[in-house]
């Protein structure tokens, strides 16, 4: 893919694919860590499996555009959610799908049940909330073969609540609607699980 005055450098990162879209080319994974997030003018995470049909899209028609050929982009930024943007980030790792189908309205509940009741999650900490992808408004949603968990801070879940309904309306995705997440900031991923502490830099989700 050809950028103007700029180039593309992707890095495995964790289950991930991060990349880094500046004005020159960085070689070697210790110039690229201190980049994520830094002076580069765009950083963003995708599933690896996804790769192949990103790397046909600009950053623009990724993050602004919402819209890969015809995938469309819901975005997540780590620095709001640098705990659930983790499990999305492992779940991808372990395989789980990278490409999500939008499932009817008022499905997500009973979907969610499945994974994150109180039959099979325990919460450790008093903040503490499941998380778990593929989301419970997706049709692969629900299922443990597509799904992992984690517990998560519940400021992060409710901000994340909020931030799937408006990334949903921005894309235009509709019932059936294949789509993608693509991870912002993607150096602020939280490097471990959450240990009762809300660690975000920037805890006002707003968009």
């Amino acid at each position: 893919m050809s950028k103007t005055r700029s180039s593309v450098l992707p890095l495995l990162f964790l289950g991930a694919v991060v990349i880094l879209v500046g004005p020159q080319f960085l070689d070697g994974v210790q110039d690229v860590l201190p980049e994520l997030g830094g002076s580069t003018d765009t950083a963003y995470a995708v599933a690896p499996a996804v790769k192949p049909r990103t790397d046909q899209c600009t950053a623009d028609q990724l993050l602004k555009d919402r819209l890969c050929d015809d995938l469309k982009v819901v975005k997540l930024d780590a620095v709001k959610m640098p705990y659930i943007t983790r499990n999305i980030q492992l779940a991808w790792g372990e395989g789980k799908p990278a490409i999500l189908h939008k499932d009817a309205p008022g499905t997500d509940q009973t979907k969610r049940g499945v994974v994150c009741g109180a039959s099979v999650f325990t919460k450790t900490f008093p903040d503490g909330s499941c998380d778990e992808y593929a989301f419970a408004s997706a049709v692969e949603g629900g299922q443990w073969a597509n799904v992992r968990t984690e517990e998560v801070p519940l400021r992060e879940q409710n901000c994340q609540g909020g931030t799937l309904r408006q990334e949903y309306r921005r894309a235009n995705i509709a019932q059936g609607d294949a789509f993608i997440v693509v991870i912002t900031n993607p150096d602020k991923i939280a490097a471990s699980a959450y240990a009762g502490s809300d660690t975000a830099e920037d805890p006002s989700c707003t968009s």
